[in-house]
């Protein structure tokens, strides 16, 4: 069967850039699976509820326009904000995400006060954050 994402219950539209930029082909066949296998995981331990993206790749401007950070993660299609499912409070949402296993791929894991912040940057280690207000893709002013 064949999916309309990187992954069963991710689609290439959630993850396109807020400003209409599709999600680079030249990243669908491992970043983009590599995403959607860490996004399944996810949606798995949380009760398989549906799991709202609220931002998934950034082109270089769109990431400048919303004051996103420098060197994004998201500008490399590695990364996804992600709102809790029902059931669940952002606290308890990234403590799920924390305690996935190493191998779930999981290398950025930042907290903000309305969403949970995963990438798969290249790195050996997990990179840890809380972030300071409730960015998500939304213009700065």
């Amino acid at each position: 069967m064949a999916h309309r994402g990187p992954s069963p219950h991710l689609s290439w539209d959630e993850i396109a850039c807020k400003d209409g930029t599709p999600y680079p082909i030249v990243w669908r066949k491992e970043r983009a699976v590599h995403l959607g296998r860490l996004f399944e995981l996810i949606r798995r331990e949380a009760g398989n509820k549906p799991i709202t993206v609220l931002s998934g790749f950034r082109t270089f401007d769109w990431n400048k326009k919303i004051r996103g950070a420098i060197n994004s993660q998201h500008m490399f299609g590695r990364a996804l904000d992600l709102r809790p499912p029902e059931g669940h409070s952002v606290t308890s949402f990234h403590r799920l995400i924390y305690n996935l296993p190493a191998s779930s791929g999981l290398r950025g894991l930042g907290l903000y006060k309305t969403f949970v912040h995963v990438d798969i940057r290249e790195s050996n280690f997990l990179a840890q954050w809380s972030g300071s207000g409730a960015k998500d893709d939304s213009p700065a002013d």
